[in-house]
């Protein structure tokens, strides 16, 4: 009877990855798997109810109700929903701890500017409206391994696998999650660089592009923020390229001792890159 709480910002793709685990336990290891959907609860009212704080009190307690009382012995729950309060997440794992039963948790970790575009691609119908994601991005708690509440913990980011059988693992043989990149204790300088790249790295790009729309004619040498050096283009550069620079990045200071100031890095390395230079 595992407790699989989904984290993190609206439209993240909780739900994708939700149906995903369900797959997994259902045809690879044969469990019986029930999803809590917070969607369902709005039936077509999304906006109203989280621009209203009672009404969204309301909301959370139904979502924890449904998750306990479909709670069995044989069965896995995976609630799809914010859970962005951590006093919110903490109350679920006090309940289930004395049922008792194991819990993960699993955030999709994305940066609010691809959140923002997520949102906007879905039908209207189900879109948040803009004050309303910024509100709850504004009062979003990330999960933290070190809060056993919040552990086992792993988390997934865009273009990348989770950890399927360490979550099954977590859930039914009691094992610490595999040593990767969204589980191991990093010396905190390090750690902190990592947090910090998704978020820097993703203005920069957004400001690239912005600069190129408002220039049409005259963006070779680009401001940017968090880095003092500019952008130096020959030519426009398209989101497609810049998505993909910027994931080599991460990747390459993932796997290297690269340190330093992450704006100022990026920037070099955009620089280098579009003029064909290696880094």
């Amino acid at each position: 009877m595992p407790l699989i709480v989904m984290c993190g910002y609206p439209s993240s793709g909780k739900s994708g990855w939700a149906d995903k685990l369900a797959t997994y336990l259902r045809e690879e290891k044969g469990k019986e798997v029930l999803i809590v959907r917070e969607e369902e609860h709005f039936r077509g009212e999304k906006n109203s109810i989280l621009d209203d704080s009672r009404k969204e009190k309301d909301l959370r307690a139904k979502v924890k109700s449904e998750a306990l009382r479909l709670l069995t012995k044989e069965n896995v729950v995976i609630v799809d929903a914010l859970n962005y309060i951590k006093g919110y997440r903490y109350e679920i794992f006090c309940i289930s701890k004395g049922i008792p039963t194991r819990q993960v948790t699993v955030q999709c970790d994305i940066s609010k500017e691809q959140a923002w575009e997520w949102n906007i691609s879905r039908s209207e119908a189900v879109q948040y409206k803009k004050e309303v994601f910024d509100h709850l991005i504004q009062r979003f708690e990330a999960p933290d391994s070190q809060n056993r509440w919040d552990s086992p913990y792993f988390s997934v980011l865009p273009n990348e696998g989770l950890d399927l059988l360490g979550i099954y693992e977590s859930l039914f043989h009691n094992k610490a999650p595999k040593q990767n990149k969204a589980t191991q204790n990093k010396p905190v300088s390090e750690s902190n660089f990592l947090h910090s790249l998704e978020k820097v790295t993703s203005d920069i790009v957004q400001a690239i592009l912005s600069e190129q729309k408002q220039s049409i004619e005259d963006f070779k040498s680009i401001s940017v923020p968090h880095a003092e050096a500019t952008i130096n283009l020959e030519q426009a550069v398209t989101l497609t390229q810049l998505t993909k620079l910027k994931r080599q990045f991460a990747s390459l200071t993932k796997t290297s001792s690269v340190q330093g100031n992450p704006g100022e890095l990026f920037v070099q390395y955009l620089n280098s890159q579009l003029r064909g230079d290696n880094f």
